[in-house]
Parts: structure tokens; sequence; C-alpha cells
């Protein structure tokens, strides 16, 4: 099968308006010198921020910038706005605009209307698709469509919904539905048509991932009409940078992969710090986001919501200078597959069930909403099991229930299950059935015990996995109470003090005979400085199970993780992840968060090193340089000499048996090990 230009590393230029006073072309220049070869074409069309190509007025300019472009060999993805209507097209809004279930038209970012799919705006839109079909363009990008809060009840879509089902459209579960159909039917039609004139040319959109984004369209029904996967992980920071997460970028990237493992990835970088668009990140968030970006084996895309000049800042400087590093090594970066030994679960049936807590978007806006039926909190389980692995420099992939089997499983020594309580009995039965034949999982708090359309189950579904039975109760166990260890076992080792902190949420359980308790709860104390209650019910059981192994933390730990990040509960996981796979890249002699990715080439093995030991608080200015760092590679066998790339030398390595343990040398912010596999 011949290669895609697009299978090619893609370093992708943005300018979000147009404020370049008649230099417009120019702009290519400015791109390509700074080792883009990319650009989603934006500004010459620019409708103050929005963007909707209009042949009449933009014809003209789009043949010139095109030629210009082509000089510098730098591809066109023209950009389209399909989630609000810009000042042109806003006398339409009475028409095209989407509407409340009282009729009033709320506004995206307190200023432009929501464009409704099933409007008259339908038919314009088409027709731009259409108009494009004379000019040499590389691809289109769709920037929505979204729906706003609640669904759109417009008389199109009442009059649609009625056509088809009959009836009138009313909150509730039909409508979700009807969304639903509805954005599919337009993203099906649009890619269509565009195929249908570029069948060569790249279509995407911005593809909404999460549970919380994907509310009314899984992203797996979206997946045929993207020939690239993207998202906005690199738009930061909205809320206060203090309490920003340190890993959305790679999240993101990982959670790409997973979904679309055979499709290119890009991540969307705001070059900006959210919501200012004249303010630059800080040189240091810039070359962190980066590389945790192409790390993982994704592509960039930075965007600029101001003129270009802006390049000429301290953060634009950072970004182009990277840019021109990835140009320049292109190589290592060309279809590669992650080598990760661990994978977490990313749980959709519990995420859109459970209770979700997302992040602030510039595209998909605030998106937090809980369901007060459940003890724990999937989102920041999740992310606090990443947090830790992240932190620990153990290098992971995410994987997802949405076609969960042990075949996709098997390449893993370890699972982690963060309160995946909502599962499908299938995926229940490949997680039964990976662990049976070898794998190993750790599973936090009310894992399994719903069915995956959010119904209690009477036990866990991975009861006889787990070698614990639900005792009928969750207890909430408030922050002052206890845990502490009660056996000795490699899972537990480096843990030493006598008390550690419970976690908020504690599920009642019955360990099985055969199964080794290693730590207990004490019992609810009745307030904070009370006499210390005694040990009343299992806490972290270890239980055989075929020929794998199974963790169960009987709490919310990975929550617990995330909020007051104990370094026991730190420990704990990389125990086990120590003691369950032997073969994962380790990383030692770092002070701490050091995320490694390891990806592969055929017979290339490539060790990412993205230091984020920044000076505290964010924005980092200053990220700390770590030195005497060593990677131990396990069934290395015959290497050639490591490389690192960013440093530009060779490293001093040794042969412990298959295993290499490679001296690296002085971590900055991100470094590159690449490994020959002769």
């Amino acid at each position: 099968m011949s290669e895609h230009w697009y299978d090619r590393p893609l370093r992708i230029a943005a300018l979000q308006c147009d404020f370049e006073a008649g230099q417009t072309l120019e702009v290519a220049d400015k791109w390509a010198a700074a080792g883009f070869n990319v650009e989603q074409l934006f500004h010459p069309m620019a409708d103050s921020y929005s963007a909707l190509f209009d042949i009449e007025n933009h014809a003209e300019i789009l043949s010139d910038y095109l030629e210009r472009a082509q000089q510098n060999n730098l591809r066109i993805i023209l950009y389209l706005n399909v989630h609000i209507l810009g000042p042109t097209l806003a006398s339409h809004w009475e028409d095209w605009a989407q509407r409340t279930v009282d009729g009033s038209c709320p506004r995206q970012y307190e200023t432009y209307y929501t464009c409704c799919v099933n409007s008259s705006w339908r038919d314009h839109f088409f027709s731009v698709i259409d108009s494009l079909a004379t000019f040499d363009i590389d691809g289109v990008f769709l920037d929505g469509p979204t729906v706003i809060p609640g669904g759109c009840f417009c008389p199109h879509c009442q009059a649609r919904y009625t056509s088809r089902h009959g009836g009138d459209l009313v909150e509730g579960e039909h409508q979700s539905k009807f969304i639903g159909e509805s954005l599919h039917d337009f993203l099906r039609e649009s890619y269509s048509r565009f195929k249908q004139h570029k069948p060569d040319s790249i279509f995407y959109i911005n593809l909404p991932i999460t549970a919380s984004q994907a509310k009314y369209l899984s992203p797996v029904a979206q997946l045929p009409y993207n020939d690239l996967v993207g998202n906005e992980g690199g738009f930061m920071f909205y809320e206060p940078p203090r309490d920003a997460y340190l890993w959305r970028s790679s999240v993101t990237v990982k959670l790409l992969e997973a979904l679309a493992p055979d499709k290119p990835r890009v991540n969307f970088m705001a070059a900006d710090q959210k919501p200012w668009s004249w303010y630059i990140h800080t040189p240091a968030e810039t070359r962190l986001c980066i590389a945790s970006t192409v790390a993982n084996g994704a592509n960039i895309w930075y965007g600029l919501h101001g003129a270009s000049s802006l390049l000429d800042t301290p953060g634009g400087k950072a970004a182009t200078g990277l840019m021109r590093f990835l140009a320049a090594h292109e190589s290592y970066y060309v279809a590669t597959r992650s080598a990760a030994r661990v994978a977490v679960l990313y749980a959709y049936a519990t995420d859109y069930q459970y209770r979700v807590s997302g992040e602030t978007s510039d595209f998909y806006g605030e998106t937090a909403e809980k369901s007060g039926l459940y003890s724990g909190n999937f989102t920041e389980a999740f992310h606090g099991f990443c947090d830790v692995l992240s932190r620990s420099g153990i290098p992971y992939d995410l994987t997802t229930d949405l076609d969960l089997t042990a075949g996709q499983l098997a390449g893993y020594d370890c699972l982690l299950l963060p309160t995946c309580a909502c599962l499908s009995d299938k995926s229940v039965e490949a997680i039964r059935e990976y662990v049976k034949n070898g794998g190993a999982i750790v599973s936090s708090h009310d894992t399994s015990l719903y069915t995956e359309s959010g119904e209690a189950r009477t036990d866990f579904a991975l009861a006889d996995v787990f070698g614990a039975r639900y005792a009928g109760s969750v207890m909430p166990y408030k922050n002052f109470n206890y845990f502490s260890i009660c056996s000795e076992h490699p899972l537990v080792d480096h843990i030493d003090i006598p008390l550690l902190p419970a976690p908020e949420s504690v599920v009642d359980v019955t360990a099985a005979e055969s199964a080794n308790v290693l730590a207990k709860f004490h019992a609810v104390q009745p307030g904070r400085y009370v006499p210390l209650t005694e040990p009343a019910r299992p806490a972290i059981i270890h239980n055989r199970f075929g020929s794998g192994h199974s963790l169960y933390l009987a709490g919310t730990f990975g929550e617990m993780c995330m909020n007051y990040a104990p370094p026991e509960y730190q420990q704990l996981l990389k125990n086990a992840v120590a003691y369950f796979s032997e073969k994962s890249v380790r990383l030692q002699g770092a002070i701490g968060n050091v995320e490694v990715s390891v990806r592969r080439q055929p017979k290339r093995l490539l060790i990412h090193l993205v230091n984020y030991a920044g000076l505290p608080p964010r924005p980092f200015t200053t990220i700390a340089p770590q030195c005497g760092l060593q990677l131990v590679l396990p069934d290395a066998g015959a290497i050639e000499a490591p490389r690192a790339l960013v440093a530009d030398q060779v490293c001093r390595y040794e042969m412990h048996g298959d295993a290499a343990v490679v001296n690296l040398p002085e971590l900055r912010d991100y470094e590159v090990i690449v490994v020959e596999q002769p």
C-alpha cells in the first residue's frame, strides 16, 4: 500500500486571524523558515476569528497564496469554520443559529451564534465544499460542528425530527439520539462531497474524544470521516495555571492513538496562554507541550491567535527552534509504534454513565457534569493513575473499552483499571481472559460493579479475578482515616511507615481464602483527634488467577493519587509495574517528573524523555536539569551505541546479559535516545 503524504511527520502552522497589514502572502515564507511543512490556512479568508471560504471574495487570494506556499514546499489544508456564524454570516442568525428549548440563541465565546447543521446553513456549507474542486489544496479541516448546551430546538430541527420520527422534538433520550444522527449525517455528506472532488486530499475535524466532548456522537462513529485524528489537547490553561494537569497533551495523544492506531494523529496547540489570544506561552511551557506531543507519536499543530510577529517572542522562538529540530531529524518520527508494556483503560462506558469532570476547552467549552449515584470519580482516578506513571517515568499506553478483546491486551504485561465501575460483559470477559492467559491487572474502587448502562451488579463482575467479593456497601472514609500494611510482599516494598492515609471512599469487601491481603483499612474513626482504631477490612488484595495476577485496591486510590498524591501510593503503583512487567524500560536516577515514551521503528528503539521538573508555580519559566540518569533496556540484545539527538552525542552503555544500561547526558527539557538494533 502506497504511503499518503500525510503519513509523514506534519508540522502544522496556523494563523487564526489576519492582522498582517498587507503582508498576507509573506506568512507562508515565515512558516517555511520556521521549520513548518503544512499550513492549516485561515488568515487569507479571516472573518475576524472565524473563516469560511467564499469563492466570490476569496478565489484570487487563495490562488495567490497557494502559489506562494508551493514555492516554499508548504502544503495547504484549508480551515473551514462549521461551529459559529462569523461577522459576515451573522445577519443570517435568525434562520441559521441554534436555539434552546425556550427559543433563545446562546453565543459561543460570548460573541458568535452557533450554526445549526439542519438549517439552510447546511446547503450553504455544501456549496463551499463543492466550490473547492478547482483549487490545488491538500485538504480541509472542519472546526466543528458543535451543539449548544441542551441541544438545538430550532424550527429546522423540529421539522427534520418530525419528518423522520414523527411527533415533536422534546428534551430527553430521543432528542440526544437525534442530535447524534444529525451530526453524523452532516459529517458523512461533507466527507463524501469533498472526497468526490479531492480523493487524495485529507479531510478531518476537531474530533471529540472524551465522553464529555462526545456527548451525542461517539468518536468511533466519526472516525470514518477523519483521515487524520486531532484534538485540542494543547489548548491551555483557561483556568488558573497552578491547577492545570501536567500531562494533558500526552494523555490526549495517547487516547487518539488508542482510538485510531492506524491513522495519523495531531495535537492542536494554541501558541497563546488561554484565554488571552495575544499572550504567548513561556518558552518552557511551549517546548514541553510540543515535546510531549511528538514524543507520543503525534503531529503538532501550532496556532497563533494574533499577528505572525508573535513568532519573534521568546515563546514563539522556542516553538520555531523545536520545529527546526524536528525537521532536521524527521526520519526518527516517521511511522513509529508504541513499545510500552503497560496500559491504562479509558472506560467510555464508565465515563458516559458514572461521573464526568472534564477540562475547559476553546472548542468544547466547559465540560463538567456529575452524577450523584456513584461514590468515585472516574476522571480523577484515570488522571491520577496516569499522573503516577508519568511522574515515575513509566512508559504506558491508553486502551479503551469500545471494542476490548483479550488479543488486544495480550501485548501488555500490566493493565490498570482506575475506578472503571461500568464495564460491559464483553469487556469483563476480555479482561478475565487476559489475566487467565498471564496478564496482570491493577484495579481500584468499584471497578466492574456496574453494567455498561450503569445498573448495579450484586457483585464485582471480576470478583473471581480480584479474589474479592463485594460485601454490600461503600463507606465514606473522611480524610483522617488510615490503612496499614499487614503482609510482606514485593508489591508493598519500600512502604515503611506504619499508617497511611486512607482514600475518602472505601468498598467493603471479603477476600477469597486463596487471596493475599496485603493491607487493611482501620475501622472508621469518629473524629480526627481520637485513639487509633484497629484494622478492620481488606484494603489491598493480591490474587492469582489462571496464569496471571490481580492487585485490587478497595477504595478511591486513583482519586487520591490525583488530589493528594501520597508518595506511598506512587510507590505502590511503581512496585506493581516492576513486579508485573519486568520487560518495561526503566529510568533510574531521576528526581521525578520525567515522562518516558518508548516508540519503535524497524530495528530501532526510540526513547523520548520529557522533563516536567519545572519550578512551580505554573506557568513554568524554568526547568530543572537532571543529571546522572540511566536507562535500563531489558531484552535489548545486540545494539549499537545509543545516541542522544538533542545533545548530539553518543551515550556510554554496559550490557548485563540481554539488558543494556545506558548513561544519559544532562536532561534539560527534551531528549530522544536512539537505539539501533541491527
